[in-house]
C-alpha cells in the first residue's frame, strides 16, 4: 500500500474535487398489445448482464453511485419474472429447447441482421467464438446466393443443429462473463462448439433466475447505503413537450406510478428524480417540486441556454412557492467519455485522462462534477463486456478518494451538505414550443411555433446543444405528436387503468426518439407505437383512425423494408416501368393494375386528413396515396380524406402539388418505389472545382477505420468537390471513393460521412472548428460554416460566426457515383464570390458522439477510430478528421500534425490544436508554401531554460502568391529530454501498477 500511495501521489490535486455519478437504467416499452408479446429482448439481455454486474462490480470497489430505474423497465422485469409476457426470441428459443419444429418464417427471423440471433457485439463477442463466427459465415453466404426475400432458399442452408447452436450461443453469450462464472455449469458451456436442446433449456432457465434477482439486488444495496436509487417517470415521457401540449396531469400520473413501483418493489421513497432524456422546462421543475422531490439533474447545455457563462460545476435551485428543487447540471465531456470514448482505452489510460480533466475544474468546497450517463448500453462496447474497466476504473476512483484527490457523493447527500450554498435560478423569459396548435404542417424545428414563458430554466435536454431536436421538428416527429394530441382529445377523460395504460405507453419518449431517423430507423418501434394508440382508442370503445393502420411512418415516409427500388425519372416495377417528367406520371408495359402515388411534401395532419391508406379495392397501402392511376382503363383518381375521386386521364404532378426536383413514393402490386422527379432545365454554372488525392483518408497520417464492417474502405476518402450556381441556391457536390451504402437508414440516403465546410466570405472572424479539434489560420477564418451529414439532427446546419445557426435549410441527398449533393439557399450565405476561401473536412458521423462526430482514439475498435497520438488524446487535441481537401496527401499530414501538447508540473496535459491553413478558392488556385517559425521555450526540472526553434512548412492553396512568415512563441511546460507522449505512457503505467498492487475485495456472488 505504501507503493500504491507513492504512485498515486502524482495525481493528488491541490483541493479535493466533489464527484457525483449517476447511471441511468431504462428500457422502452417492447409490448405489442395486440400480439401479447415483447417484440425485442433487450430488457432480458441487459438483465442477465449489466443490470446485475454493474452494481455488483462497482460495489466491490467501495464507490458510492446512484442508479436510476424507469417505470417501464421495472414493469417489464416483473413481466418476465411472473411469466406475464415474454419476448419473441425467447419463445423461439423455447420451441427449439422443447424439440418443437420451427416454421420457415421463424427460422428466417433468427437470421436477420439486425433483428435476429446475430444481434450481439461482433468485434468483442461474436468473432471471438469460432462456432458463432462460422454460423455468421453460413448466414452471409446464404443471403448472398439466394434471391432477395427467398425464405425457403435461405433457411435450407442451415441444419436443425445449426439453429440449436445459434439460439444457444445468442442467449449464452449475452450473459455477462462475470455473471456466468457464478455458475460453473453455465460457464463451461462457453467452451462447447455444439449444443444440445438441454443446454439451451438450461441457459433460458438461468435467464429467468437472473431476472428475478435484479430488483432485490438494487433494494439490498440501497438498504445497505451503498447506492442511491432514483426513479424515472413511468413510461420515460419527454416531459417538456407533453407539458407544452397541456398534458400536465398525465405527467403527474407518470411520476406517481414510478414512485409507487419504488415503494412496492424497492422499499424506497426517493428524494431525487431523473427527467427522461434530461429534458426539462419550468413546468417540469415545478411539477417535481410539487411532488416533493429534493433534486433533479439535466445537462450543462441547458444551463448555457438558461444562464450563459455560468459554471455547471455548481449546484443551483428553483423555488416554487416555498418548495425548492435543486438542479445538478451534468458534465457532458466526462459523461460521454465513459459512455463512448473510454471503451477504446485501457482502464489506466482512462483514469489518467479522467484526472487530467479534473485538474481543470474550478475549486470550491461545494463545486461538483456530475457524471450522468446511460448505465446499461456502453459496456458491451468495452473489452470483456466492460468488466475489467468497471473494476479497475472505479477501483482507481476509490483509491483517489482515499488520497484526497476526489470525494464521491450520492446526490441527496451532496444536496444536504451544500444546499445552503446553491445558487438560485432567476426568473426570466424563455421560448418554449407551442403544441397547442397543429404542428404537422411544419417541416423543421426552426419553423415550429413557440410561446413566451416566464420561468426559471430553458427548455432543453442532453442533445444537440441542449435542444429537443431529437424528438421534435422532423415531419414524422411533428405528425406523431399531433397523433398523440388528437388521441387524447378524441378519447377524453378516461378513468380505468385498462384504457389509460396504452396511452401511457404511447406517451413514452422512445417513439419520437426514433421517428425522424436521428438515431437510426424507427422500423422496429413504429408498429409498437401505433399498436398502443390503436389500443387506446379500442379500449375506449372508439374506432382507431385509418392512419394508425398503415406501415408508413407518421409523415408518410415508407418503411425501409417496403421499398423495392428507386430511380430518377423512371423506375422498374416488376415487369412494368413507371416514368415521371417535370409534369406527368405514366406507366409503360407490364400487366395492368393500380399505381398509387404519394407526394412526400404533403403534410399528414390528423386534423386535416390528406391522402388514403387503403386502396381502391380496400387493400392496405404502405404509403399515403394522393393519386391513383388505374392502368387497366387509364383513369386517374385523387385521394383526400381517405376517398378516391376520378379526375380524368392525365396524371399531372400539379394535381398533388409535386414539383420538379422533388420525389414521389409509388406503390404497385404491393411494392413501393422511390421515384425522383427530374429538375427543370436551369443553368447550373460551375463556379469552383477542387481535387483531392485518393488514399489519404488517414488524417495526420496514422488513422485507421473502426472495425465494424459498415466502414468499408474509402468511405472517408474525399476525392474532390464542385460548387455550382443554380440561381437561388449553391450546389455543393462532394466526391468520395466509396459512399458505403446507407447501413443505418440516413434520411439523406447515406449514413457514414460528415462534411464540414468553413467559408471565409471576406469577413471571417472565427478560427475554431465545430468539434473537429483543429483550428484555422487567420486567412481561413470563417464567418459561415456548413455541416452536411446524413440528415439527422445536427447534420443539416448552417452556422454563423456569432454562434447562431439554421437547421434543415440545406437539401442533402446521396447522388450518383459515390457523391453527396447539398443545395444551400443563397438567402442564407449569399451569392458565390470568387474571393471566397473554403476549408473542407470529412469526418465520421456518429449521432451519439460529441458534436455528432465519432470518437478518435489510440486503438481502433468496432466503433472507434484508431491511430491517434496518445498524448494528443489526453490533451484533447487529436484531430477528428479523416480527410482534408488538399492537393497533396503530404500537405494534409503536415497540417493536421501541427498540434502541440505539453505536460504541466501538476501532471495536466494541455495542448493547442493543429492549425490548418489549407483552403480552396475558385480563382487561379495556386499552391503556396508558408513557413511558420515557432520559438518554443522549454522549462525543465532543473529550472534551466532553453529555447528551441522549430520550422513547420504549411502548403496553402489560395489565390495570393505572397509568402508569409509567422513567429509564434509557445510556452512548453515539459520535463527535460522526455517526450510528452512518453510522459503520458509513464503516467498510465504508474496507475496500472498501482491498481495491480491494490488489494481487491473477494468477488461477490449474486
Amino acid at each position: 500500500m505504501k507503493i500504491l500511495a507513492l504512485l498515486l501521489s502524482a495525481l493528488v490535486l491541490a483541493q479535493t474535487v466533489n464527484v457525483v455519478v449517476i447511471l441511468h437504467n431504462h428500457q422502452p416499452w417492447y409490448i405489442d398489445l395486440e400480439r401479447g408479446e415483447l417484440v425485442l429482448p433487450w430488457v432480458r439481455m441487459h438483465a442477465v448482464g449489466n443490470y446485475l454486474k454493474v452494481p455488483l462490480l462497482i460495489n466491490q470497489t467501495g464507490v458510492s453511485v446512484a442508479f436510476t430505474l424507469s417505470g417501464s423497465l421495472i414493469e417489464q422485469l416483473n413481466w418476465y419474472a411472473n411469466g406475464t409476457y415474454l419476448d419473441a426470441r425467447f419463445k423461439i428459443s423455447e420451441k427449439l429447447a422443447r424439440g418443437e419444429a420451427l416454421t420457415a418464417e421463424e427460422k428466417y427471423s433468427m437470421l436477420k441482421v439486425p433483428g435476429g440471433f446475430f444481434d450481439i457485439n461482433w468485434q468483442n463477442i461474436l468473432y471471438k467464438n469460432p462456432r458463432y463466427t462460422a454460423l455468421l459465415g453460413i448466414r452471409n453466404d446464404a443471403f448472398n446466393k439466394c434471391p432477395p426475400g427467398d425464405v425457403t432458399c435461405v433457411v435450407s442452408k442451415f441444419s436443425d443443429q445449426d439453429f440449436v447452436d445459434l439460439a444457444t450461443l445468442f442467449n449464452l453469450m449475452w450473459i455477462d462473463p462475470y455473471i456466468a462464472r457464478q455458475r460453473p455449469d453455465i460457464w463451461a458451456l462457453r467452451n462447447k462448439t455444439s449444443f444440445t436442446r438441454d443446454d439451451l433449456a438450461k441457459v433460458l432457465q438461468f435467464h429467468i433466475e437472473l431476472i428475478k434477482e435484479v430488483l432485490p439486488l438494487y433494494k439490498r444495496l440501497a438498504e445497505q447505503g451503498r447506492i442511491e436509487l432514483v426513479p424515472v417517470p413511468y413510461s420515460h415521457p419527454l416531459m417538456p413537450l407533453l407539458a407544452d401540449m397541456g398534458a400536465v396531469d398525465d405527467l403527474r400520473l407518470h411520476i406517481q406510478l414510478s414512485n409507487g413501483l419504488f415503494r412496492r418493489y424497492l422499499g424506497a421513497s426517493p428524494l431525487g428524480v431523473w427527467p427522461p432524456e434530461q429534458a426539462v422546462n419550468d413546468e417540469v421543475l415545478r411539477l417535481f417540486a410539487e411532488e416533493g422531490y429534493l433534486w433533479t439533474v439535466t445537462d450543462e447545455d441547458v444551463l448555457k441556454m438558461t444562464m450563459p457563462g455560468k459554471s455547471h460545476f455548481q449546484l443551483y435551485y428553483a423555488d416554487y412557492g416555498g418548495r425548492r428543487i435543486y438542479v445538478f447540471f451534468r458534465d457532458k465531456t466526462l459523461s460521454d467519455n465513459i459512455g463512448f470514448r473510454y471503451s477504446s482505452m485501457s482502464p489506466q489510460a482512462a483514469l489518467a485522462d479522467f484526472v487530467n480533466y479534473l485538474r481543470r475544474v474550478p475549486r470550491g468546497d461545494c463545486n461538483v462534477v456530475v457524471i450522468a450517463l446511460d448505465g446499461e448500453n456502453p459496456w458491451e462496447n468495452y473489452p470483456n463486456f466492460g468488466d475489467d474497466f468497471l473494476l479497475q476504473f472505479f477501483g482507481g476512483l476509490a483509491q483517489l478518494e482515499k488520497n484526497g484527490t476526489i470525494k464521491l457523493w450520492k446526490p441527496t447527500d451532496f444536496v444536504k451538505a451544500c444546499g445552503d450554498k446553491a445558487e438560485p435560478l432567476p426568473q426570466r423569459e424563455f421560448q418554449y414550443y407551442n403544441l397547442g396548435v397543429d404542428i404537422s404542417f411544419y417541416n423543421s424545428i426552426r419553423e415550429l411555433p413557440t410561446r413566451t414563458v416566464l420561468g426559471k430554466i430553458a427548455e432543453g435536454s442532453w442533445s444537440s446543444g441542449g435542444s429537443l431536436a431529437v424528438w421534435i421538428g422532423d415531419p414524422d416527429e411533428n405528425a406523431w405528436w399531433m397523433w398523440l394530441k388528437k388521441a387524447r382529445e378524441d378519447v377524453g377523460a378516461a378513468k380505468s387503468w385498462d384504457v389509460l395504460f396504452p396511452l401511457l405507453v404511447a406517451e413514452a419518449s422512445d417513439w419520437p426518439f426514433w421517428y425522424g431517423g436521428d438515431m437510426g430507423s424507427p422500423q422496429t418501434f413504429d408498429p409498437v407505437a401505433k399498436a398502443a394508440l390503436r389500443a387506446y382508442y379500442q379500449r375506449a370503445g372508439l374506432e382507431p383512425p385509418a392512419y394508425l393502420y398503415t406501415t408508413a411512418y407518421p409523415a408518410g415516409i415508407p418503411r425501409e423494408d417496403k421499398v423495392a427500388g428507386q430511380g430518377h425519372g423512371s423506375v422498374k416495377a416488376q415487369d412494368a416501368t413507371i416514368y415521371v417528367n417535370t409534369t406527368h406520371v405514366w406507366v409503360s408495359g407490364g400487366r395492368c393494375g393500380v399505381v398509387y402515388i404519394s407526394n412526400p411534401n404533403v403534410p399528414r395532419s390528423p386534423y386535416v386528413p390528406r391522402g388514403a391508406v387503403f386502396g381502391l379495392r380496400g387493400e392496405r397501402l404502405d404509403i399515403y396515396a394522393d393519386m391513383a392511376l388505374d392502368t387497366c382503363n387509364g383513369t386517374v383518381y385523387l385521394a383526400d380524406g381517405g376517398k378516391f375521386v376520378a379526375v380524368g386521364n392525365n396524371a399531372l404532378l400539379s394535381l398533388i402539388g409535386a414539383k420538379p426536383g422533388g420525389k414521389l413514393y409509388v406503390e404497385f402490386n404491393g411494392f413501393v418505389y422511390v421515384l425522383g422527379i427530374p429538375e427543370t432545365t436551369t443553368s447550373a454554372r460551375l463556379v469552383m472545382s477542387a481535387e483531392d488525392p485518393p488514399g489519404d483518408d488517414f488524417g495526420p497520417g496514422s488513422y485507421n477505420y473502426p472495425k465494424n464492417p459498415a466502414f468499408r474502405p474509402g468511405v472517408f476518402d474525399l476525392l474532390g468537390m464542385e460548387v455550382y450556381d443554380l440561381g437561388d441556391k449553391l450546389r455543393f457536390v462532394f466526391r468520395v471513393r466509396e459512399l458505403g451504402g446507407n447501413p443505418w437508414g440516413g434520411p439523406a440516403g447515406f449514413s457514414l460521412q460528415f462534411f464540414h465546410v468553413y467559408i471565409n466570405r471576406g469577413r471571417g472572424t472565427r478560427n475554431d472548428t465545430l468539434g473537429l479539434r483543429v483550428a484555422l489560420c487567420r486567412d481561413a477564418a470563417w464567418d459561415a460554416a456548413l455541416l452536411i451529414g446524413p440528415g439527422w439532427s445536427g447534420g443539416n446546419r448552417i452556422v454563423f460566426a456569432d454562434g447562431s445557426f439554421i437547421d434543415d435549410a440545406i437539401s442533402i441527398r446521396a447522388g450518383p457515383n459515390n457523391t453527396v449533393v447539398a443545395d444551400v439557399p443563397k438567402k442564407y450565405i449569399g451569392d458565390f464570390d470568387p474571393k471566397w476561401r473554403l476549408t473542407v473536412f470529412l469526418t465520421s458521423w456518429d449521432g451519439y458522439g460529441p458534436d455528432n462526430i465519432r470518437n478518435f482514439g489510440v486503438m481502433a475498435d468496432e466503433w472507434t477510430v484508431g491511430g491517434a497520438d496518445p498524448a494528443a488524446v489526453l490533451a484533447g487535441v487529436a484531430p477528428r478528421v479523416f480527410d482534408l481537401l488538399a492537393p497533396a496527401a503530404e500537405e494534409q499530414k503536415k497540417a493536421l500534425s501541427t498540434y502541440k501538447v505539453s505536460r504541466l508540473p501538476n501532471g495536466t496535459y494541455v495542448g493547442t490544436p493543429a492549425t490548418v491553413c489549407t483552403y480552396v478558392s475558385p480563382s487561379r488556385a495556386e499552391t503556396q508554401t508558408t513557413t511558420v517559425v515557432q520559438t518554443v521555450v522549454q522549462y525543465v526540472t532543473q529550472q534551466t531554460t532553453e529555447t528551441v526553434t522549430r520550422e513547420t512548412t504549411y502548403t496553402t492553396t489560395y489565390i495570393s502568391t505572397t509568402t508569409t512568415t509567422l513567429v509564434e512563441k509557445v510556452v512548453d511546460w515539459g520535463i527535460a529530454a522526455i517526450p510528452v507522449a512518453l510522459m503520458a505512457l509513464i503516467t498510465v503505467a504508474a496507475i496500472a501498477l498501482a491498481l495491480a498492487l491494490a488489494k481487491r475485495r473477494p468477488r461477490q456472488s449474486i
